[in-house]
């Protein structure tokens, strides 16, 4: 299976098991000690690992899963560079891909 990310007007593809990952790592860095969201793009971050959980439960998505700059803000300050993605090469493509939308 694999998931689509649109990001401005690019397409991303990420293999599933690459998108369960990232489900995880947003799950883990986006919530304070209380299970609460550390703000509100990190809300949307946790918004994007429910639709992750529910694609890849379904195991089939269509469209593209558009990622807005909440988003992007959310998965750069919280996720990018954390181990568990660092060395997943497509995750690598879509982390470089959301610090070029986010500048700019």
């Amino acid at each position: 299976m694999e998931i689509v990310f649109l990001i401005g007007a690019a397409e991303f593809r990420v293999a599933g098991e690459d998108a369960h990952r990232l489900e995880g790592v947003i799950r883990k860095t986006c919530v304070d000690l209380h299970g609460q969201p550390l703000d509100e793009n990190a809300r949307a971050c946790l918004q994007l690992a429910d639709v992750l959980r529910e694609v890849l439960e379904r195991g089939e998505h269509p469209e593209p899963i558009e990622l807005g700059m909440s988003h992007v803000e959310g998965l750069c300050e919280y996720v990018i560079g954390e181990d568990e993605i660092a060395g997943v090469e497509l995750l690598g493509d879509l982390c470089d891909a959301l610090k070029h939308y986010r500048t700019g």
